[in-house]
C-alpha cells in the first residue's frame, strides 16, 4: 500500500530513535559511528542514535517520530556537516544518507507535507548536491570499504526532489507559492542534463 494512500498515522515516538530500535541496536553491536558513545559500538544515547530507513512502512505510531522530534533529528544531522570535510565525509554522507530516508518516509506516514516539511525535503537535497560535489571521486575499491555510490545518491535526490515537487505544487494551489521552489527546479534540470548516473563530462569545444 502507498503510503500516502493509507490512513496518517499520529508520530508517538519523542526520541530520535525509538526506544526499542536503540536497545536492540545496542545489543547487536549495530550502531554507526556517529552514534556511539565513546567509540563504543554497543553503547549509545538518545542524543546520538538516529532510527535507521525501514522498507517496511512501519504503522506502529510508537515507532514513528513526531513533526517536532523530526526536526530535531534533521538538525542534529545537518550539524554534522558543520565542520570541514575530510576523509569521514564519506561514511557520514552513508550515515545521513540512509536516517534522512527514515525521516522521509515518517513524514509520509503522518502525511505532512506543510512549509516545515518542505524546508526538510530541501536541506536533503542540498545535501545530496553537496556529496555529488565533495565525493565524486570515492570510488568502491580505492581503500574504502564500501565507497561512493553516485546511482544511489542521484536516486534518493530524485526521489526527494519529486516528493518536494508535489509540495510545491499542492502550496501553488492554495495560493500559496514557494519562493524557493525555482532553485530547486534548477538543480533537478541541471541533474536531468546528464543522463549518465556518474559524472562524465565532456569538455566544451569551441568553434572559431
Amino acid at each position: 500500500m502507498d503510503t500516502e494512500d493509507a490512513e496518517p498515522i499520529i508520530g508517538a515516538c519523542s526520541e530520535m530513535c525509538p526506544e526499542s530500535e536503540r536497545e536492540e541496536r545496542e545489543r547487536k553491536g549495530d550502531l554507526d559511528k556517529f552514534e556511539r558513545l565513546d567509540g563504543d559500538r554497543n553503547l549509545t544515547s538518545k542524543s546520538l542514535a538516529v532510527k535507521k530507513y525501514n522498507r517496511t512502512a512501519e504503522r506502529d505510531a510508537a515507532l514513528i517520530r513526531s513533526l517536532p522530534v523530526l526536526q530535531k533529528t534533521v538538525d542534529h544531522l545537518l550539524d554534522l556537516l558543520n565542520h570541514p570535510y575530510d576523509e569521514d565525509f564519506l561514511s557520514m554522507h552513508n550515515f545521513l544518507w540512509d536516517r534522512m530516508r527514515a525521516i522521509r518516509m515518517d513524514l509520509r506516514m503522518q502525511h505532512i507535507f506543510n512549509w516545515q516539511a518542505i524546508t526538510m525535503h530541501e536541506q536533503m537535497i542540498r545535501f545530496h548536491i553537496i556529496a555529488m560535489h565533495e565525493l565524486c571521486e570515492y570510488t568502491r575499491g580505492e581503500g574504502f570499504s564500501e565507497g561512493f555510490d553516485a546511482h544511489l545518491n542521484i536516486e534518493q535526490m530524485n526521489k526527494t526532489s519529486v516528493e518536494l515537487f508535489q509540495m510545491y505544487d499542492d502550496h501553488r494551489k492554495r495560493g500559496c507559492p514557494v519562493p524557493t521552489e525555482p532553485e530547486f527546479r534548477g538543480y533537478y534540470a541541471l541533474l536531468k542534463l546528464d543522463k549518465h548516473p556518474g559524472y562524465k563530462s565532456c569538455p566544451l569545444t569551441w568553434q572559431r
